[in-house]
Parts: structure tokens; sequence; C-alpha cells
């Protein structure tokens, strides 16, 4: 017969050995795992947060939710996870600026990402495009044929974003810089918004993430100049980079990550982390976020950290150059 000291020793045992051993207070405390998003269903982190919520289900073997907390530009979603219990029952799908651009653009900014948050996985990365559409005569086709278009009409030179503060924003604003021009940004709710104007020929250009601009693939009404990705899009073959074009500076990508309170003990992290980055390379998801012009990452919690920290450098000298700051 087992004794009591037994069980509780196998038991134990048990826990450590199994790969989700960590994870058994999920289903002992009766609440699913919780992923807040700052933004309203239907964006970039709703639909990554969505993917691999499915899945992530399966790989824990407790309920996954998404929650959308949208308002304050992102920021609400990380307040609720900073001030979560770290029980791995709250966490944080975001894309990277709201993390390592919004220190640098709010004076008073209620979290510190570094501080206040331990690093779960670096999900996936996104890529920008700049689009110019009606407004801009049909013969302009290249990146350099509009910096030519836009030096020579000064007055009709802006370009719409998803928002101030946002990487689209300062993509533009970096953009400008090498070309040597003034290039009028117009701040949207949204970058689809911004899209919809260039469309419509309200705007004669905007910076958006690709995803937004592969809706738009086969439009006569959108062109895309150039992608901010290392190399060419699959989704965009024909469509040079920037650093094909000369404008190395304008080479970006934006993360979406999973992030816990601090204070989340390592050991679930660690099992948190393997969890989320078997959901997003699960053949189903990967396609899915690859038919969005999203590509999956695989890096260890390491080196997510050390991006977030890399990332929050990165931009201080070119917010610092816009001199931009935003209220609230």
């Amino acid at each position: 017969m087992i004794s009591r000291r037994q069980l509780v020793a196998a038991t134990a045992a048990s826990a450590t050995l199994s790969p989700w051993g960590a994870l058994s207070a999920f289903a002992s405390n009766g609440q699913p795992v919780r992923l807040m998003v700052g933004f309203a269903a239907g964006g970039s982190a709703d639909y990554v947060a969505r993917q691999m919520g499915i899945q992530l289900t399966e790989e824990l073997g407790v309920p996954v939710v998404v929650e959308n907390r949208p308002g304050a530009g992102g920021r609400i979603a990380v307040e609720v996870v900073k001030n979560a219990k770290p029980d791995g029952n709250t966490l944080l799908v975001t894309p990277g600026a709201i993390l390592t651009i919004y220190p640098h653009v709010y004076d008073k900014l209620s979290y510190d990402a570094v501080a206040d948050l331990a690093p779960i996985a670096n999900l996936c990365e996104m890529s920008y495009s700049l689009n110019i559409g009606p407004a801009v005569p049909e013969s302009v086709r290249t990146l350099k044929d509009f910096g030519l278009w836009l030096k020579a009409h000064p007055k009709q030179a802006s370009y719409g974003s998803a928002g101030a503060g946002t990487a689209m924003h300062f993509l533009g604003a970096l953009y400008a810089a090498q070309l040597g021009v003034d290039y009028l940004h117009i701040p949207y709710k949204g970058g689809v918004l911004a899209l919809q104007d260039v469309m419509a020929g309200q705007i004669p250009s905007s910076f958006n993430v690709a995803s937004e601009a592969v809706a738009q693939i086969g439009s006569p009404k959108v062109r895309t100049l150039a992608v901010t990705s290392k190399q060419r899009m699959p989704q965009f073959p024909q469509v040079p980079t920037f650093a094909e074009q000369g404008m190395d500076a304008l080479t970006a990508s934006e993360w979406m990550g999973l992030l816990a309170p601090k204070g989340t003990p390592a050991a679930l992290v660690q099992r948190l982390h393997q969890a989320a980055t078997r959901s997003v390379a699960a053949p189903k998801v990967q396609q899915a976020l690859a038919e969005m012009a999203f590509t999956v990452n695989q890096g260890s919690t390491a080196d997510f950290a050390q991006q977030l920290r890399q990332d929050i450098a990165k931009w201080a000298p070119v917010v610092q150059r816009t001199g931009f700051k935003a209220e609230g």
C-alpha cells in the first residue's frame, strides 16, 4: 500500500517531469488564462492573440480567452497586466511600440516595460509599407519617383498613419529626414482608415502595417512602393525593400509579444514560453499568420528580453529627432 508521503513525492515528481506540471494550478483554480489586448477586435494584436489562443488552449489544457481593453493607445491593457497577480492567469499580447516607443513619447507613462513586466515570448514580427494612391500621378511607380514628386509638390506632401506616436508616424519622419523634405503627418484612429483615404485620393500616401496593404493587393487604387523588411516579402514579391532603394535606415519591423506581470515565477514563464512558441508554430496558426504578413518567431525568453531593451534604446533618438510629445 502506498503511504501518504510516497503519494505526495510521486505527485511532485510527476509534476516536475511533465512539461505542463507547473501549469496544473490553472486547472485547479477554475480560472481561464486571459490574453489582454489593448485594441479593439479586428486589429493586428487581436488577430494574433485569437489565432494563438485557440492552439494555446490545447497546449495548456485550460481555457484561453482574449479580452479586448481598447483605449489610451493600448496602455489600458498594459496597466491591467502590470497590476495582475503574477500567477500566469493574466497575460499581455501587444505590439512592441506600446512598450518601446511610448516611453519616449509620454512624459508620465504609468508603466515601465522592463521593471513591471516579464517577457515570455516574441510571437511574431510584422513589417510596414509605404503606399500611394490616386492623388499621386500614375507615372510615379518607384520610391525615387515619389521622392521627386514630394520635392516638386511641397504643399501636397503628406502621409497618414495609425496615429501619433506609432511606429508608422516615426517611419514617415525618418523618410522625410532622408529625403530632406517637409512631409506632413496626418494621424488617424487606425491604419486602415488612413489607407482608405489614400485609395479615395484624399491624401497622397500612408505608412501602414504590411498586413493592411496585403488586403488591397491587386487594387488599382493602391501602389505599394516599398516595405521595411530586410528581404522582400512573399506577399509582395514585386515590391523592393527600402534598403534595396538606398534607405537602410527604414529597415524596421515590429514584434508582437506575450508578457506577464513582473514577479511571475521563472519556471512558469518558461512553461508559458514553451506553450506559446509551440502554439504559433502549429501549422494552422503559422499559415493564418503568414496570410496576413506576420513572420513567426522562435527565440528564447532571454532573446525577447534583450530585444525589448534594445528597441527601447533604438527608438529614443528617432523620437527625439522629431521633437514629438504626446498629450495625456
